[in-house]
C-alpha cells in the first residue's frame, strides 16, 4: 500500500492494519507531487502477484468500512466514493495540505468511473465524490505504473494546490486503459483533510447493517419491512444464519400463508397475511446477511428469485382454487396476473440489459493536462444536492406505480384480509398492468422518439437467449424495439393457453400449471443470463418445442379435445421436467460463476434480485 500526500495518520494507520498492508509512503512529506507520482509508480511496477493500494494521507474511515474495498474477493481495479453532504471535520489533519473529497462522475449503468476532478480539472455532470483510496488489481499493476509516470511528468504534477491522490486517480481515468469501479462508501463516517461526511447513527458495525439493508426498492419496503428486516438480520448475524437457509426460510413461510388460504375460513386468511408479511421480512434478511458477510453468489440470488416466484404462483393457484370451491371459476383471472408478472419482469431485464449494451461506449482518453474532460459545454460541474420532498414524493410515486414486489405482497395481504379471492387476483391484474402501461409508455415514448439512446451497432447479446424460439428466428437486438419480444411471446402463450381452456375449471387448473412452469423457466432463464450471459441451451428449447411449437399444440388441443385438462396438464408436466432438470444441471454443475468470481459490475446486482424487490 503507497500512502500519498503525506505521511498517513494514526486513525488511518490504526484502520489500515486489519489488512495486513504493508504500508509504503510514496515519499518525504515535503516532496513534490512528482517524486511521490514517480515512487507510487515503482511500487506499482515492482509486482503483479497481489493487488496495490494507492491511499490519500489524510482519509480517516473505520476498518470496517475498508472491508468491501479491500478485502474483497473481487480482483479489480476500484475506487471508493461516497456521497455528500459534508460537514467540517472535527479532528483534521495537520499533516500536508488539507484535503478534500474530489467530484467523480459514475456511469449509471456499468458502475464505472469516466471522468474525476482535482483541483485543476473539472468534471461535466458529476454524481458523487472520491474519497482518496485507489485499490489496483494484481494485473493492472502495469498500466498503472504507466499512467502514474506519465502523470509525473506532467504539467499538472506541478500545478500548486494539486493532490497527489486525485492527480493519480485522474491519470488511471484518463488513460482509459484500466477500468475503474466505484465501491460506495455508503452509511458510513468517512472524512478526508477538513471535510466530513457522517454516516448512520450507531457504531461502524451498525453502519455498515444499515449499508446492507438496500433503501431504494419500493416504498413499503423502505418504510415498512427494511426497518424490521434489519433488527431481525442483526440477530440473524449474532448467531451465524446462512443466507440460503433463510431463504428457505422465507420460502416455507410463503408456502405456509397459502396453506392457510386453502383452509377458507377467516380466521385463517388473516393469518395467511400476517404469515405472508413475515414472509417478506425474512425474505430481506437472507440479502443483508449476504451482503453484510460478503457471502454474495450467483446460486444464492437465483435461489432468492426463484423462491419469490415459487410462492407467488402458489398463493394465486390457492386463492383460485379457494373461489373455485366457493363456485367462481377465476382461473382465467389467475392466469391473466401471472402472464402480466412475467411480461413485466422479461421486459424489465430486456430493456435493462439493451439500455447497458448501447451505452457501453470505447473508452475515450483525454490528454492529462487538459482542465476538461470533454463532457458537453453546458453541462453542471456540481454534484446534485439531497432531493427535494418534492422530487422525493415524484420518485416514491413512480416506484409505486412500478408495482415491486413489497407493494405486491401488501396488495395480497390486505385482500386476504378482506376475504376476497377475486379481490386479490382483480386487484393484482388491474395494478399489474397499471406498472405495465406505465414502464411501456415510458420506454416506447423515449425508444420511438429517439431518447433512449439505442445503438443498433451494439446491440444486447443476451436478448436472443432469452426467448424461447426453436425454428423461427431469434431476435438480434438491432431493432429499436426488439426487447419487446420476449413479452410479447409470453403474452401470446398465455392467450392461447385461456383460448385451449376455455371454460372448463379443470383445464382452466391444467393451463394456469402449464403458464407457471414456462413462468418458472423465464425467471431462472433470466439469472442464468444475468450471471453468466448464457441462458437455455438451444437442444433443451427444442425439447419443449419452443413458443411457436407449444402454441402449435394448443391450438390443436383446442381446435380438437373435447377434454383438454389432461394434454394441458401432461404438457405442464414435461416443460417443468424438462427445464427443472437443465436448471438444476447447470446450478449445480458449475455453468452458473459465482458473483465472488465474476468480478465487480458483471452479472446481477449483488445480491441477485430483480429491480424493486426487497
Amino acid at each position: 500500500m503507497v500512502v500519498l500526500g503525506g505521511v498517513a495518520g494514526k486513525d488511518l494507520l490504526e484502520s489500515l492494519e486489519p489488512f495486513a498492508l504493508v504500508v509504503v509512503h510514496g515519499a518525504p512529506s515535503q516532496a513534490t507531487v512528482s517524486a511521490q507520482l514517480v515512487a507510487a509508480a515503482d511500487v506499482a511496477a515492482g509486482s503483479t502477484d497481489r493487488p496495490l493500494v494507492l491511499v490519500s494521507h489524510d482519509l480517516r474511515i473505520s476498518p470496517v468500512g475498508l472491508l468491501d474495498i479491500l478485502d474483497s474477493p473481487h480482483d479489480a481495479t476500484s475506487a471508493a466514493v461516497v456521497d455528500g453532504p459534508f460537514s467540517r471535520a472535527r479532528h483534521a489533519t495537520s499533516s500536508g495540505p488539507a484535503g478534500g473529497f474530489t467530484p467523480v462522475r459514475v456511469d449509471d449503468m456499468s458502475r464505472r468511473l469516466v471522468s474525476t476532478g482535482s483541483a485543476h480539472h473539472v468534471v461535466s455532470g458529476p454524481t458523487t465524490y472520491a474519497a482518496g483510496l485507489l485499490r489496483v488489481a494484481a494485473a493492472d499493476r502495469p498500466r498503472v505504473a504507466r499512467a502514474l509516470r506519465a502523470a509525473a511528468a506532467s504539467e499538472s504534477a506541478r500545478l500548486s494546490g494539486m493532490q497527489t491522490i486525485d492527480l493519480a486517480l485522474l491519470a488511471v481515468v484518463r488513460d482509459a486503459v484500466v477500468p475503474v469501479v466505484a465501491v460506495p462508501l455508503t452509511h458510513l463516517t468517512v472524512a478526508r483533510g477538513t471535510a466530513q461526511r457522517p454516516g448512520a447513527p450507531g457504531s461502524a458495525w451498525q453502519q455498515r447493517l444499515r449499508a446492507a439493508s438496500r433503501g431504494n426498492d419500493g416504498v413499503f419496503s423502505t418504510h415498512a419491512i427494511r426497518p424490521l428486516s434489519r433488527r431481525l438480520t442483526a440477530y440473524g448475524l449474532m448467531h451465524g444464519w446462512s443466507p440460503n437457509v433463510v431463504t428457505g426460510v422465507s420460502l416455507l413461510l410463503g408456502l405456509a400463508a397459502c396453506a392457510l388460504v386453502t383452509v377458507d375460513t377467516r380466521w385463517t386468511w388473516v393469518a395467511a397475511a400476517l404469515v405472508l408479511q413475515m414472509s417478506l421480512v425474512v425474505d430481506c434478511v437472507d440479502g443483508e446477511i449476504a451482503r453484510f458477510t460478503r457471502r454474495k453468489s450467483a446460486v444464492g440470488g437465483w435461489l432468492d428469485a426463484v423462491s419469490d416466484r415459487v410462492k407467488e404462483f402458489t398463493m394465486l393457484a390457492a386463492v383460485a382454487w379457494v373461489s373455485l370451491r366457493r363456485g367462481n371459476d377465476v382461473w382465467w383471472l389467475a392466469i391473466i396476473v401471472l402472464a402480466l408478472l412475467a411480461i413485466r419482469h422479461a421486459e424489465d431485464f430486456a430493456y435493462t440489459t439493451r439500455r447497458r449494451a448501447s451505452a457501453m461506449d470505447a473508452p475515450r482518453q483525454v490528454p492529462l493536462d487538459e482542465p476538461l474532460d470533454g463532457g458537453p459545454p453546458a453541462a453542471s460541474t456540481v454534484v446534485p444536492g439531497p432531493s427535494s420532498r418534492r422530487t422525493r414524493l415524484v420518485r416514491d410515486v413512480k416506484q409505486v406505480l412500478h408495482f415491486p414486489i413489497a407493494e405486491r405482497y401488501l396488495v395480497m395481504s390486505l385482500a386476504l384480509v378482506a376475504f376476497s379471492p377475486e379481490l386479490l387476483l382483480w386487484a393484482l391484474a388491474l395494478a399489474s398492468a397499471l406498472a405495465l402501461a406505465w414502464t411501456q409508455a415510458g420506454r416506447l415514448a423515449r425508444a420511438l422518439s429517439g431518447r433512449d439512446g439505442f445503438h443498433a451497432g451494439r446491440p444486447d447479446a443476451t436478448l436472443e437467449h432469452l426467448v424461447d424460439l426453436s425454428v423461427l428466428p431469434r431476435p438480434s437486438g438491432r431493432r429499436r424495439l426488439s426487447w419487446q419480444v420476449p413479452g410479447i411471446l409470453i403474452g401470446l402463450e398465455a392467450a392461447s393457453l385461456l383460448l385451449a381452456a376455455g371454460s372448463d375449471p379443470a383445464a382452466g387448473a391444467a393451463a394456469y400449471a402449464w403458464l407457471a412452469a414456462v413462468c418458472w423457466h423465464v425467471y431462472d432463464n433470466v439469472y442464468r443470463l444475468r450471471e453468466t450471459g448464457h441462458g437455455t441451451p438451444r437442444p433443451v428449447v427444442r425439447a419443449t418445442l419452443g413458443v411457436e411449437g407449444r402454441i402449435v399444440v394448443l391450438a390443436l388441443v383446442g381446435g380438437f379435445s373435447d377434454a383438454p385438462a389432461l394434454p394441458l396438464l401432461v404438457g405442464a408436466v414435461l416443460v417443468l421436467a424438462v427445464h427443472a432438470t437443465d436448471s438444476l444441471r447447470a446450478w449445480r454443475g458449475g455453468s452458473a460463476v459465482d458473483q465472488t468470481q465474476a468480478g465487480p459490475g458483471a452479472g446481477a446486482r449483488s445480491d441477485g434480485r430483480e429491480d424493486g424487490s426487497p
